[in-house]
């Protein structure tokens, strides 16, 4: 029995109100059209409202997931309290918050790397890691936590949210547009303390606010093209030193993170640096939120994360776990980012005239996971990482991590490069949007994916900034796009002369729900 029906159940004095308790589970289609349902009454929002009362006396800090189920039941009491809430409205939320519940993960969940049986193909985002398939699309909320989680046990370590955590900023002008932030954060639980560094770089005062403040870029590093943002209208806001004092680029784990979060022996101890990169930027966030943006007219959910290379498979990490980020735009990020490990292009040759680049470019060595895995770069991940040893042996592949941003108010921006990015395997990123753009088409959200593969450069270069103000402002302001959007829903790699039909119909075999 579902947890639903056993809830409707318990409303036996409400039965008649309700229609009874012998109804089973129905599947919520997606709709397009407008929502001409009736208002709910309060006896529609009973079922809603026991179930909020069953998932706050959740201990949510024992699970993986528990950010999952407190975002739910943050959406589900808004429904609740809406005395304009639609009766498919209550009902949608009913489902969804069911769905949270049972999407409640523990470490103690997931088999040993050593009894997953090897798969060859590129994982079914539809498919549960039990074999089980998806009954609908309105069982995502419970198929993205499996995801998350899988992530955090297997590959990055355990995600860590501001519910333990106080913040204080000072802003201290540097000359000109530009401003010194001190971030200053405390663990509440343990009163350790952190200070977290970065620079905060304004438009022009010409450049007149959006109501709410100007829309920010938050860069892992500087360098992101910071000048042509601010130039549109957006303020930038880069972590220092590369996020170093964030965490360190090593195994040592010594930074702001790891002064809050010992690294442990114990998988519920352990973060790897990518994602402790990505809680660094969540932090400018809650300064934001904390009164930063009001300060300094800068919008707190208006938000975009990037960063290039290390710092771009971080920045994807971090937009798969941090959910308050409105766009997520990963640069030139490769294995352990936004391309497939189960990709390679080495050896192929690829055409790039049409990008003004060498006709006939021959890719070389791609990043495999055993560099990952090196002395180099094992911190990036948690230990668990360390037990696959091939990419066929991984449970998951990283379009599911790019599925991960699919939200209806939420967007992923791929930056990727043509020429001299062999080792970060552009041709895999491409391959992944294309995976993960499945599972926006399958939300109805195909227009919140995008990807630009420029030329040259192994950064954010300002062509990219270029089309993300462009993407973001059409998405989020509503205002008339000055490029061609349609160009960021191909590639290069999609000209004939340089698919690899080796690809041709990867996903065939995947159960898609309606």
């Amino acid at each position: 029995m579902s947890r639903i029906m056993r809830t409707v159940c318990l409303l036996l004095a409400l039965s008649l109100l309700l229609g009874g308790c012998g109804k089973g589970k129905k599947t919520v289609n997606r709709v397009t059209e407008p929502d001409n349902t009736p208002t709910a009454q309060e006896a529609d929002k009973a079922e809603l409202e026991v179930l909020i009362e069953e998932a706050e006396s959740k201990d949510v800090s024992e699970y993986l997931t528990g950010d999952y189920l407190k975002r739910a039941i943050e959406e589900a009491k808004e429904v609740a309290q809406n005395s304009s809430a639609t009766e498919r409205t209550v009902k949608e939320m009913t489902e969804k918050l069911e769905y949270s519940l049972d999407g409640l993960f523990k470490d103690s969940d997931f088999a040993d790397p050593a009894e997953i049986e090897p798969e060859e193909r590129i994982p079914d985002p539809f498919t549960y890691l039990d074999g089980n398939l998806m009954d609908g699309i309105e069982e995502w909320p419970k198929r993205s936590a499996e995801i998350s989680a899988a992530y955090q046990h297997y590959m990055y370590g355990r995600w860590r949210d501001n519910s333990d955590e106080e913040i204080g900023y000072t802003v201290t002008p540097n000359g000109g547009n530009s401003y010194a932030l001190a971030m200053n954060i405390k663990r509440i639980s343990t009163g350790a303390e952190t200070t977290v560094n970065a620079t905060i770089l304004m438009p022009d005062e010409s450049i007149e606010p959006p109501e709410g403040g100007y829309p920010v870029i938050v860069g892992m590093h500087a360098g992101i093209s910071e000048d042509v943002a601010n130039k549109n209208g957006y303020a930038t806001i880069t972590i220092d030193f590369f996020s170093y004092g964030v965490a360190s680029d090593d195994t040592q784990h010594k930074g702001a993170f790891y002064d809050l979060y010992p690294y442990g022996a114990e998988p519920e101890e352990q973060t790897g640096v990518l994602m402790a990169w990505g809680w660094g930027c969540s932090k400018v966030i809650d300064a934001l939120e904390a009164g930063l943006g009001e300060e300094m007219k800068i919008s707190p959910v208006n938000t975009i994360v990037t960063g290039v290379s290390r710092w771009g498979k971080a920045a994807i990490v971090c937009g798969a776990f941090e959910h308050r980020f409105k766009m997520v735009a990963p640069s030139c990020s490769g294995a352990g980012g936004v391309a497939l490990y189960r990709y390679t292009s080495e050896g192929r040759t690829y055409d790039f005239s049409s990008k003004g680049a060498d006709a006939a470019y021959k890719y070389g060595q791609n990043e495999p996971i055993g560099s990952l895995q090196s002395t180099g770069e094992r911190g990036w991940f948690n230990d668990m990482f360390l037990k696959f040893s091939t990419p066929e042996s991984l449970p998951v592949d990283q379009h599911l991590l790019c599925s991960l941003v699919a939200d209806p108010n939420r967007y992923l921006f791929i930056i990727g490069s043509c020429i001299y990015e062999d080792w970060v395997n552009a041709p895999a990123m491409w391959y992944s949007y294309v995976a993960a753009r499945e599972v926006y088409k399958a939300l109805g959200i195909e227009d919140n994916i995008a990807i630009n593969i420029h030329q040259q450069g192994h950064a954010v270069i300002a062509e990219d900034i270029e089309y993300i103000t462009d993407y973001f402002d059409k998405h989020v302001y509503g205002k008339e796009p000055e490029l061609n959007l349609d160009d960021l829903k191909t590639s290069v790699f999609e000209l004939d002369r340089n698919v690899d039909h080796n690809m041709d119909g990867f996903y065939d075999w995947w159960i898609i729900p309606q």
